[in-house]
C-alpha cells in the first residue's frame, strides 16, 4: 500500500480477485483444518473413541415425520415409495381432469340461474350434482394418496368417471 491514506488501495493490496489463493497461502489454511493429536477425530479413526456417533435430533422421535430408519429423498426426507405402475398416474390425471369438470359443471348449475335472472333447473338437480362431486373429489383423493395400494387407487380412479357419466346421463341426456 502506498504511505497517503487518501488513496485507495490498488489490486496488490488484497490480492488479486481472480487468484483463488487464501491471503497468507495454502500451508495456512491447512493448519487452520488439520485437527491437533489426541482429539475425538484421531480417536474415531482409530476405532477407540466411545462416544455418540449420530448426533441426536431436535425432533422428537415420536414426532417425526418419517421415522429415520426409512431412506429420505426429497424436499421433505419422504420415504420412497414402491413404484406405481404409469398407467394408474394417468388414470389418476384423468380422474383429477374429470373431477374438476365436474365442480365446474356442479358450479355453473348452481350460479348461472343466479346471474341469468332466471329459474334454475332445481334443488334436486343441483343436489345430484353436488353429491357427484363429492364422491369424485372422494375418490380422487383416495387414488391420488401415496399410500393407497395400487388395486384400491385403480378401483377409486375407475369410480370416477362412472360418476360423471351418472350424473351426465340422469340430469342432461334424460
Amino acid at each position: 500500500m502506498s504511505a497517503h491514506p487518501d488513496e485507495t488501495p490498488g489490486p496488490d493490496a488484497y490480492g488479486d480477485p481472480e487468484d483463488p489463493t487464501p491471503p497468507h497461502g495454502w500451508a495456512a489454511m491447512d493448519r487452520a483444518f488439520t485437527p491437533a493429536p489426541g482429539t475425538p477425530v484421531d480417536a474415531v479413526r482409530r476405532g477407540v473413541f466411545d462416544g455418540p456417533t449420530h448426533p441426536t435430533p431436535a425432533t422428537p422421535r415420536h414426532l417425526q415425520a418419517v421415522p429415520s430408519s426409512a431412506p429420505r429423498t426429497g424436499a421433505f426426507g419422504r420415504p420412497i415409495g414402491r413404484h406405481r405402475p404409469t398407467a394408474l398416474m394417468r388414470l389418476v390425471e384423468v380422474a383429477r381432469v374429470l373431477t374438476g369438470g365436474l365442480m365446474v359443471l356442479a358450479l355453473v348449475v348452481g350460479i348461472a340461474p343466479l346471474v341469468l335472472s332466471a329459474v334454475g333447473p332445481g334443488l334436486d338437480v343441483l343436489a345430484a350434482h353436488l353429491a357427484g362431486v363429492v364422491v369424485a373429489l372422494t375418490a380422487t383423493g383416495i387414488a391420488a394418496w401415496r399410500r393407497t395400494p395400487v388395486w384400491a387407487a385403480t378401483v377409486a380412479a375407475s369410480v370416477v368417471p362412472v360418476t360423471v357419466l351418472v350424473v351426465l346421463s340422469l340430469n342432461w341426456w334424460a
